[in-house]
């Protein structure tokens, strides 16, 4: 790494335009995901903006709506359909929408323990585990950001930099949700069990300063909703202090100056090779040359990280990854003495979300290091 900045020209020699970094957010640049987290700090306080059959058509929308499989059953063992989730998480989202109303700054806060949050905190957290799984990223991807709609730029900003502290001063863990019995529905009582963890990195936005000082611009290209990220990625607080106009990410249709629930047309989902998409209607155009570093975590960042000549190096976030990012990680691996490698791997300890001084990675619940994934 510090041989690629220093190969780079000084700035004030240039001739052409300035090189510069494209880096994944969630997981990257963080530890954790600050979509998820936003999504589990809406389910702890019920703020949302949807009326109840907003909600209703958007946790429906490209979801099958018949039964989710095998994988996929209750706390009693029985088959699971999409549209009884729905239902039931409707019928708790409509009972506190009455009680309580969409979320503001100064509205009184609901208590956490209410029964219908309890219910609805659980199915929607199982809801999109089987969005993921059963419908793919893709569509899990909107799925999210769909529950955001109705908020205003300047509210998800406020409700994101809520959340992200909120989350910055809990553990690392898991926590089991349960529907109150008398909640049970027509899907029946659910057992969800969630990971949840946001950390700083303070090497990336170490390498992030250090780039940005050599001439290397730095921008973030997320699968995240964009204004999102920005909460997280602008804030100095923070330490990242990047500009806003160096955040790529999910954008959305907006309805009166609100979110909306449909993508923007003729923008990428900001996924996969949707990246790579991103990434040349933004900058390769522009500039005629694609990033000299990409930094990523996951099978959603294969694509940016193999795809541009101009690249000369990747770094992986050592999440012991399958698939494709998988298959990256152990040609990072074969060639970890090269003088000159093409991909770095980067270990961290999942247990307390910190880098560790290897390559491999200590998973979450135990003290053993790993280097690669099972597949």
């Amino acid at each position: 790494m510090s041989n690629l900045i220093a190969a780079q020209p000084t700035p004030g020699n240039r001739n052409s335009v300035r090189p510069y970094a494209v880096f994944d957010w969630d997981n990257t640049c963080i530890f954790g995901d600050c979509q998820e987290t936003l999504l589990h700090y809406t389910l702890e306080t019920f703020s949302f903006a949807l009326s109840p059959d907003r909600f209703f058509d958007a946790v429906r929308r490209d979801v099958p709506q018949g039964p989710l499989g095998p994988d996929f059953l209750n706390a009693e063992g029985q088959a699971l359909r999409f549209c009884d989730l729905a239902a039931d998480m409707t019928r708790d989202y409509a009972a506190l929408w009455s009680r309580y109303g969409a979320w503001s700054p100064e509205r009184t806060a609901v208590p956490r323990d209410t029964p219908a949050l309890e219910a609805l905190r659980t199915r929607l957290l199982y809801s999109y585990n089987a969005v993921n799984t059963v419908a793919g990223p893709r569509v899990a991807l909107y799925w999210i950001i769909r529950l955001l709609a109705g908020m205003t730029n300047a509210e998800i900003t406020k409700l994101a930099a809520s959340a992200n502290r909120w989350a910055l001063g809990r553990d690392i863990g898991q926590v089991t949700h349960l529907t109150p019995p008398d909640r049970a529905g027509q899907s029946g009582p659910l057992r969800y069990t969630a990971q949840h963890g946001l950390r700083l990195t303070p090497e990336i936005s170490d390498l992030q300063h250090t780039l940005r000082e050599a001439g290397i611009e730095v921008f973030i290209c997320s699968a995240s909703l964009e204004a999102v990220v920005r909460a997280f990625a602008t804030d100095p607080d923070f330490g990242y202090n990047l500009p806003a106009d160096n955040i790529l990410g999910i954008r959305m249709e907006e309805d009166s100056g609100k979110l909306g629930t449909r993508p923007l047309a003729d923008w990428p989902l900001t996924y996969a090779n949707g990246k790579v998409d991103a990434i040349r209607m933004r900058l390769t155009h522009e500039r005629g040359h694609g990033p000299l570093l990409v930094c990523g975590d996951s099978n959603g960042d294969v694509a940016m990280q193999t795809t541009f000549p101009d690249t000369r190096l990747s770094l992986i976030i050592n999440r012991l990854s399958s698939g494709g990012e998988g298959a990256l990680s152990r040609k990072a691996v074969q060639n970890i003495d090269a003088v000159s490698p093409r991909i770095l791997l980067q270990g961290r300890d999942e247990n307390t979300g910190e880098w560790r001084p290897s390559e491999e990675t200590v998973p979450f619940g135990t003290t053993t290091a790993r280097l690669l994934g099972s597949g």
